[in-house]
């Protein structure tokens, strides 16, 4: 119900706060109820029946309640001696010679009807010890009947009686207790939400100030508590967000700088052969154009490959046996035409591994052309299995790689030394995590090695 829905902090803590309250005043209600009562019945009762023995032990039935009537439990009663006439009439022998105390419920109170309907219930010949429970005049009243020998003529009666007044001082006091405690959690809830509030609030203008790209200034809160470690998350999130802007920067500037090269060079030699003032052949003029037409293709597929491979990997990826081996061979079978001076020294054993095929050969296919790019002379492929890992070791003798750039190759922004932009590192790299695998680069003493390692299962 929308009444509920308070938009406070203060009232939400409020009403909880409330609520469990209301919860424990509601048990302690039903335990006073149910269990309290029904022990101080036993009590009452435990001790009419004592001051009730005790009248019997003594002859002259004389200081009833004198000694009783101070226990809180016997509040209310009295003992008198039901004798009857020749006409079988009761009297009643008030045997303690006071005024019977008051009922507190009826300042009108008739004692003496009460003791007559007491009487009501002894229907004569013996009776050692009987307990009444019953109600008159909407009171309930415990009272004992015993057969005494109060003359030398007639049988009488001993009736020992107390109405049982409930006692609710504990029920109003917890209820009072309750209120009173309700009342200061209405204003401790206005302190606690306050406390809590104002972090919270410049929580919020921080992430409106992310939100906006704003990354002048962190967050400083000078707490260990949960919203303190909120607080230093969303620093952490703020670093990340704002390395995560200036890397999209960078690639937009880097891309659009490779992408506009072979534009302008097909431009140019477009321009060339309209005008006629080409320098070469226009066989060779429309290579060169053919050229930068698939250099730009091949960038323009990487970046959408690249932009969709989350999505690809986790929705359409398939999960073939792959031979390891075959797929290398196969993508070197190819690779061999384009540079047909480079040296290839294969050592591949029988490895089979679980994945996409497509998206391995991917993988795989980019670090070759990366190795291809920059081999002088040689490429060297090893393949081998190692426990549960297959590793796959591409190996070229060109350049090595500077070690401050070395952790940054597999970035999608990433440029090699030449100022060439390229994707293949980054895209391998995506793939090759998805599979739980790793890939890494290695200088050696002559060239680099690019290793990666799948999982077998």
């Amino acid at each position: 119900m929308k009444i509920f829905r308070f938009r406070s902090l203060a009232m939400r803590i409020w009403m909880t706060f409330t609520a469990v309250i209301l919860i424990i005043i509601c048990s302690i209600s039903v335990l006073y109820l149910f269990a309290f009562r029904k022990v101080e019945e036993n009590n009452k009762i435990q001790d009419l029946k004592v001051s009730h023995e005790m009248l019997i032990k003594n002859d002259n039935f004389s200081g009833g309640f004198n000694n009783f009537s101070r226990l809180r439990n016997l509040k209310g009663g009295d003992n008198f001696i039901v004798d009857f006439d020749t006409a079988n009439r009761p009297l009643i022998i008030d045997i303690n010679h006071r005024e019977p105390p008051p009922d507190p419920h009826s300042p009108s109170f008739n004692t003496m009807s009460v003791k007559l309907w007491m009487s009501s219930f002894i229907k004569g010949g013996t009776i050692k010890e009987k307990l009444y429970k019953e109600v008159y005049n909407n009171m309930q009243y415990f009272f004992i009947i015993s057969t005494v020998n109060y003359d030398s003529f007639n049988k009488a009666y001993l009736v020992s009686y107390v109405p049982n007044i409930v006692d609710n001082t504990i029920l109003y006091l917890v209820i009072a207790i309750g209120i009173i405690f309700i009342i200061i959690g209405f204003f401790a809830s206005i302190i606690v939400a306050g406390y809590i509030a104002k972090p919270l609030k410049k929580l919020e203008e921080y992430t409106m100030r992310i939100a906006h790209k704003d990354w002048k200034e962190p967050i400083n809160l000078e707490r260990e508590d949960e919203i303190g470690m909120l607080a230093n998350s969303m620093n952490m999130m703020q670093k990340e967000l704002k390395r995560a802007d200036e890397e999209e920067k960078m690639f937009l500037q880097s891309i659009s700088h490779d992408l506009k090269t072979p534009v302008m060079v097909i431009m140019s030699h477009a321009d060339a052969i309209i005008d006629g003032v080409y320098i070469d052949s226009l066989e060779k003029t429309a290579g060169i154009i053919k050229d930068e037409a698939i250099r730009l293709q091949k960038k323009i597929n990487q970046m959408l490959y690249l932009n969709t491979l989350d999505y690809v990997l986790e929705n359409d990826s398939k999960i073939d046996y792959i031979n390891l081996k075959d797929l290398v061979n196969n993508i070197i079978s190819r690779f061999e035409i384009i540079k047909s001076d480079i040296e290839w020294d294969l050592s591949l054993d029988e490895v089979i591994i679980k994945g996409d095929r497509d998206k391995i050969e991917v993988s795989i296919e980019n670090i070759l052309d990366n190795a291809l790019r920059y081999a002088n002379e040689v490429i060297k492929v090893t393949l081998k299995k190692d426990g549960q890992y297959a590793y796959l070791d591409i190996y070229n003798d060109g350049p090595k790689i500077d070690e401050k750039h070395m952790k940054h190759i597999f970035d999608r922004m990433y440029k090699d030394k030449t100022g060439n932009f390229g994707l293949g590192l980054a895209i391998s790299k995506k793939i090759v995590d998805f599979y739980n695998g790793e890939i890494k680069a290695v200088n050696r003493d002559k060239g680099v090695s690019f290793i990666i390692k799948y999982p077998l299962k």
